[in-house]
């Protein structure tokens, strides 16, 4: 029987392989006929939605990674507001003003409130924490 998933990633993209880590683990889920929610970024986690990242040749590119796996399997990717502003990641709606931040958060990446992460608890599946 497939099962839902909300998986939560709360380190930065450079920091460990975690964020890989949450990738390989969505695409296995997916491939095994299960199903992912959203992908939660928060804490340094949020890093993973800036557009400003440039990752070595060598690394993995894990903002694009997550992209794909939005355009193929439609994952809602939510980064959490509060925690982005901390670290100046910010989407167009929520930056303090334009001459502080640009704006880095781009579609399909959404800046949301802890609350979406919550409902989607809420509303059942499996809690993943990355």
């Amino acid at each position: 029987m497939p099962t839902s998933f909300t998986v939560m990633v709360t380190k930065s993209p450079f920091d460990s392989r975690n964020v890989e880590n949450a990738i390989t683990f969505c695409r296995a889920a997916i491939n095994s006929g299960h199903k992912i929610n959203q992908v939660f970024f928060y804490q340094a986690g949020v890093q993973c939605a800036s557009s400003l990242l440039e990752p070595n040749s060598d690394e993995i590119n894990t903002r694009q990674a997550w992209l794909e796996l939005h355009n193929k399997y439609g994952i809602n990717l939510n980064v959490c507001t509060t925690a982005g502003s901390r670290r100046g990641v910010v989407a167009m709606d929520s930056s303090p003003s334009t001459q502080t931040f640009s704006p880095n958060i781009e579609a399909p990446f959404t800046a949301v409130g802890l609350s979406a992460y919550f409902e989607a608890l809420a509303e059942g599946g499996v809690n993943i924490q990355l």
